[in-house]
């Protein structure tokens, strides 16, 4: 069977309108290559486009993403494309040579399209932060939120999409997702990207604890800041004061050398699952974690790895520091208390399953003393009759002493700052409520994460769990018809096939300035499964790839890591962007296509005329062209 067709033009011609009339599918072929649908389809993708392009400038990608690019219809729209990409080829057929241009571009654009949809569907962009010291991570944060929920009906955790900057929920028209196996529902009637812990003191009978609440203010800064104080309360007896100052609630004779206790849970399987305790409400600010010394060899032996403040690192092998009591930097001790080779909780309490190191971790304490004593100090304390009393402390002397009143203002002579108090509970305690919107009446503990305001629902008696804040990133429990579930929100994480570590940050600066002319992170990739890694680096403009091989570049198999964001107070932290796009091979594949397509219909297309002037029928060249070029369209 010969590719191209020797019949005459008028032959061809015919041949095409005859077997158009009498073959319903090649109707329908023609109907799907027409150029009024070709024409429908470019100016509908292209209004989509536009809208898309106001949407991102408006607000951001993501919203363009979530409402034209990724959306099912624009899908639909460019599958339809391609169908009628490929049947306007169909109709040609029989090919003449002078097709040949018309072929490879058309082709081109499908295969262009296939790898677009591919890279939609299948690739994704995402982002992770690294630490020098850190040990390595192997999971990415995408911009896209989901809502996880452990069912234990089907005994799996289950992901839906739930884009919720983009799709709010709100009073007026809560959002809500099935629970497949349950009857039950996940509902959701509000959404905050930023959430408040606020704290109150109240009144408790049987706290024991006298409590104040004092604020803190600058005219001259505009700053106004707000305690809780409590005193008898280890974690709650002072606040630090930008670290120049200390408020503090307790008596003048008491001592003012404390001895700081920190424990701390250490998994070498799951290091971000550490669990720390300072039992004072004081945290050490050291790192620690328990790692092999090299996971692929068969020998592999465990070591505890600390990183003070200034990122100092100190290794020991486990076996030589268990039950032992080892000096730290900063004049800390550390004691390894337990190992538990196969760890494991039985009857509340931690256990090991067996002695193999299947799942290691330990029990660490660390223990400093550390006076807390600051240049400046403003103590508080009450006496038996309900009176606050007051001292001003400077470099250990007392300057100023005396008592406070309610809402009355003292300068403290840091400055113009001045303290109030706002109120003074005899037996006191603090309660805590997450807000969406800041408290006149409250102390702001911390500033959360975003999170969603749900409960979950009965689908027939309508019965439902009271509502309760879900933050990203914290699991939250419900209990409804005796169906334990755990919800999860937060952004959608996406697990690597190989871990990597940031060995290094630079930040090259420009000749005679402070500016960074560059951004290079070191990075280092492990394969788990060989258990060989390589190094290689991350510039501004020049992104790291893994794994290497030109193979695996040529078919879009690799992750690219690129320069995202940098912590100026930090230059051993480095935030980079990672990109995996497996449809990015037909991109280019078809682009190259799409190019030697029209190429080929300038270079070929003039010789047409000369072939069509010997062929029976011919008309002069000008009505040739014009013929030749209403008897078929291209689209690019």
């Amino acid at each position: 069977m010969r590719l191209f067709s020797s019949l005459t033009e008028t032959e061809r011609k015919k041949l095409i309108e005859e077997r158009k009339n009498s073959s319903l599918s090649w109707k329908i072929i023609h109907i799907l290559g027409s150029l009024k649908l070709a024409i429908l389809l470019l100016l509908s993708i292209a209004l989509g486009c536009a809208i898309a392009t106001i949407l991102e400038s408006k607000w951001d990608t993501q919203v363009a993403q979530f409402y034209i690019y990724k959306s099912p219809w624009f899908f639909g729209w460019l599958i339809l494309l391609c169908i009628n990409l490929f049947a306007v080829t169909l109709t040609r057929i029989p090919w003449k040579k002078r097709h040949i241009g018309f072929i490879v571009t058309h082709y081109g654009i499908i295969i262009l399209l296939i790898g677009a949809l591919i890279g939609l569907k299948k690739g994704f962009e995402g982002f992770i932060t690294l630490e020098v010291g850190d040990p390595p991570k192997d999971k990415l944060t995408t911009k896209d939120t989901v809502v996880l929920v452990k069912n234990p009906i089907l005994n799996e955790i289950e992901e839906f999409r739930f884009p919720a900057e983009l799709w709010k929920p709100s009073k007026k028209a809560p959002r809500s997702l099935n629970i497949p196996g349950t009857g039950l529902k996940f509902c959701a009637d509000d959404y905050a990207n930023e959430l408040f812990l606020s704290e109150y003191l109240t009144k408790d009978p049987n706290s024991g604890k006298p409590g104040v609440f004092i604020e803190m203010k600058s005219k001259r800064a505009n700053q106004t800041f707000r305690y809780v104080l409590l005193k008898n309360d280890p974690s709650r007896w002072y606040e630090d004061f930008f670290g120049m100052a200390r408020l503090e609630m307790k008596d003048p004779e008491a001592s003012e050398e404390t001895i700081f206790h920190e424990s701390a849970v250490l998994f070498v399987n799951a290091p971000d699952q550490s669990v720390v305790h300072a039992h004072e409400g004081v945290s050490s600010n050291y790192r620690y974690f328990l790692l092999w010394d090299n996971p692929a060899l068969p020998n592999k032996a465990l070591f505890v790895v600390f990183i003070n403040q200034d990122g100092e690192k100190r290794a020991w092998p486990l076996n030589e520091v268990i039950h032992k009591t080892i000096d730290l930097p900063g004049e800390a001790k550390m004691e390894v208390a337990e190992y538990w080779p196969n760890f494991s909780i039985k009857e509340g309490k931690p256990t090991s399953l067996s002695g193999e190191p299947l799942n290691p971790a330990i029990l660490v304490h660390v223990y400093w003393q550390n006076d807390q004593r600051k240049n400046l100090v403003f103590r508080l304390w009450d006496s038996p009759d309900g009176i606050i009393n007051y001292q001003l402390i400077r470099s250990g002397k007392v300057y100023q002493e005396g008592q406070m009143g309610a809402d009355q203002s003292l300068p403290l002579g840091w400055g113009d700052w001045t303290a109030t108090l706002l109120k003074f509970e005899p037996q006191a305690t603090i309660t805590r409520e997450i807000q969406k919107k800041q408290s006149s009446e409250a102390f702001i503990a911390q500033i959360l994460p975003p999170g969603l305001h749900c409960w979950i629902e009965d689908k027939k008696t309508k019965d439902k769990t009271q509502a309760l804040w879900i933050l990203s990133g914290y699991p939250q429990s419900f209990v409804l018809n005796n169906i334990a579930l755990q919800i999860s929100f937060g952004f959608k994480t996406i697990k690597l096939p190989f871990r990597v570590t940031l060995e290094k940050f630079e930040v090259p600066r420009t000749e005679g300035s402070d500016s960074p002319s560059d951004f290079i992170s070191t990075l280092k990739f492990e394969d788990p499964n060989t258990g060989k890694s390589i190094i290689a680096k991350a510039h501004m403009n020049y992104p790291a790839s893994f794994p290497g091989g030109l193979w695996r570049s040529v078919l879009g198999r690799n992750y690219k890591f690129s320069q995202s964001s940098w912590n100026p107070q930090d230059l051993n932290e480095s935030t980079l962007q990672v990109l995996f796009d497996p449809g990015w091979p037909l991109k280019w594949i078809g682009s190259l296509m799409i190019c030697i397509g029209i190429l080929t219909m300038f270079v070929i297309s003039p010789k047409a005329p000369e072939i069509l002037d010997k062929e029976k029928g011919s008309v002069p060249k000008t009505e040739k062209n014009a013929s030749q070029a209403a008897s078929s369209h291209s689209i690019s």
